[in-house]
């Protein structure tokens, strides 16, 4: 009988500080889904040309306007508030770049303009850090900044094959959360930088294209705008939105 007593408060008191601790991770934690569209900003570092023109210089590449390269994103998010103002934001899912390689080939007789379409998709790994101003309303508005680790996935497309697998970014983020009680909406915008080259210096002539053309070294750029769906666990009755004390007359 006393093995069953202490066994029945041994599970007792587990419940009670597993509660203690569940409680208030819940009323910090958001989970969610969202997805946005993103145009990419190509930026060439290096020059590859098959051809020079008739000075026996090599030319020079072009790339399509940032506004010409649409490109989407789905993704899963975790918020996790770590006090009233600063949170973390983790955003994994797919990502999928778009851009045109332009080039004009100029021959003693005639000029070619040739243009390579690159469709590159990634599983991505963002995390944010988040600085809120809670206004009292439902608009909470934000600034941040964070780190991407994206991974190259495979894809029928030879073109994929002069780019290399990993590519890092760091960016700013500002935005809005709009606190609708248990369900929050979250629109943002945000610019990220590549921190590195992108192709791939063994394979830069494995563009698998009827066209022969060589993948220049370029730098990734993105601005990514986003809208997520995110769900509170568990409310918590000392955030979100805040009533007005009127003052005494």
């Amino acid at each position: 009988m006393r093995k069953i007593l202490a066994f029945v408060c041994f599970l007792l008191f587990v419940n009670i500080v597993i509660h203690a601790q569940i409680n208030p991770f819940l009323e910090n934690f958001r989970v969610g889904f969202g997805g946005g569209v993103n145009f990419s900003h190509v930026m060439e570092s290096q020059s590859y040309n098959l051809y020079e023109d008739l000075t026996g210089a090599e030319y020079k590449n072009t790339y399509s306007g940032l506004f010409q390269n649409f490109g989407h994103q789905y993704f899963v998010q975790v918020d996790y508030r770590l006090t009233d103002f600063i949170s973390l934001t983790m955003k994994p899912g797919t990502y999928t770049y778009s851009f045109i390689r332009l080039s004009n080939i100029m021959f003693q007789d005639d000029t070619v303009e040739q243009a390579n379409e690159v469709r590159l998709r990634y599983f991505e790994i963002p995390l944010e850090v988040r600085y809120t101003l809670d206004l009292g309303g439902m608009f909470m508005p934000y600034v941040g900044g964070g780190f991407t680790y994206a991974h190259l996935m495979g894809s029928q497309e030879a073109t994929n094959q002069t780019f290399i697998r990993p590519k890092m970014t760091l960016g700013g983020v500002a935005g809005t959360y709009i606190d609708l009680n248990y369900l929050f909406l979250d629109f943002n915008v945000g610019y990220h930088y590549g921190l590195h080259v992108i192709t791939s210096k063994d394979n830069r002539d494995d563009t698998g294209s009827r066209d022969s053309y060589s993948q220049s070294d370029i730098r990734l750029n993105d601005l990514k705008i986003n809208l997520s769906v995110l769900f509170s666990l568990q409310k918590n009755g000392n955030r979100g939105r805040k009533s007005k004390c009127k003052l005494p007359q």
